[in-house]
């Protein structure tokens, strides 16, 4: 029995060749796996960028054009060329907007209410009066992104106040409360009284309650010592608050901007191949950072101006 267990100790040699190539099809199986691993890396940078941008970064894009706003305002307040009467330039600020209830104060309020408007601050509403004027007064403002100024409109109650500065003087309202879509809305004003509705959106339930889902509105109601109505702005029948859409100059910015996002990546890419890695992120990630924020900028007018 224990002939049968022995083991030969010669080593046989092999001396037919042995294929060691891939299997056919294997390097493109390969190349197709690295080239879907790259595209949902990418995707998710671009995913978190998106977020980062519109939740983080925009509100610094905000507080710094607040501040030169502000400052331009108060230059015009106090030497009493504030604008108080249409036609006004998009853009310019009007008045100075508190809501102490909520912690609000002093935003600047601009004029007009499409995306762009609204990337710099709460803006006054065309076909409506300025705030403190008889007459209905609208004010519309972001809820999520761009620093969200009007975040918490929905939280205001009856009786809290809202102050609002202007060329004309200051105005303190009284708030009759928030009210959503199907809520009876205020009755009309009486001859010489003044409204002000400020509008923006409430989160929902969907994407962790980062989805707006419906428009919100405040009415306020100044007791006394509103002053004439000036000329009002035509009434912007293109602008819809909580509709995603874009006015073709945005869209030619867009253009113009991607053009100068690829061509900042370009010149990172030959960067990386000529030179080295350090000199490249030094001297060309800086710009491609520059084009891809003023990408994700005039990109976000796309969105809904309200969110």
């Amino acid at each position: 029995m224990s002939a049968l267990l022995e083991v030969d100790p010669v080593t046989h040699l092999r001396s037919v060749p042995v294929d060691a190539s891939p299997p056919p099809g294997g390097r493109d199986q390969e190349r197709l796996r690295l080239g879907v691993s790259q595209g949902l890396l990418a995707l998710s940078l671009l995913l978190v960028w998106a977020l980062l941008y519109l939740f983080v970064l925009s509100g610094l894009e905000q507080g710094r054009t607040q501040a030169a706003l502000y400052e331009q305002l108060r230059s015009e307040l106090a030497e009493g060329t504030a604008p108080t009467a249409a036609p006004i330039a998009p853009g310019r600020p009007v008045a100075l907007l508190s809501l102490p209830d909520i912690g609000v104060k002093d935003l600047v309020v601009v004029e007009g209410s499409r995306p762009a408007e609204l990337q710099d601050g709460p803006g006054h509403v065309l076909g409506s009066v300025l705030p403190g004027q008889q007459g209905i007064s609208v004010v519309a403002g972001r809820s999520l992104s761009f620093g969200a100024p009007f975040e918490k409109i929905s939280e205001l109650s009856a009786g809290d106040k809202i102050t609002v500065t202007t060329g004309q003087g200051v105005f303190v309202y009284d708030v009759l409360g928030p009210r959503t879509k199907g809520d009876p809305v205020p009755p009309a004003l009486t001859e010489g009284a003044a409204r002000l509705t400020l509008v923006s959106s409430v989160r929902g339930s969907g994407a962790g309650g980062l989805q707006a889902s419906q428009t919100v509105y405040v009415d306020a109601t100044l007791a006394q010592g509103a002053v004439s109505a000036s000329p009002v702005a035509t009434k912007d029948l293109g602008n819809k608050l909580m509709s995603a859409g874009a006015d073709p100059a945005s869209l030619a910015l867009l253009a113009l901007t991607l053009q100068l996002l690829v061509a900042a990546l370009a010149a990172f890419a030959w960067a990386w191949g000529r030179w080295s890695r350090a000199a490249a992120w030094v001297a060309a990630a800086p710009c491609v950072l520059a084009a891809l924020w003023l990408v994700s900028s005039i990109g976000s007018r796309l969105l809904p101006g309200l969110i």
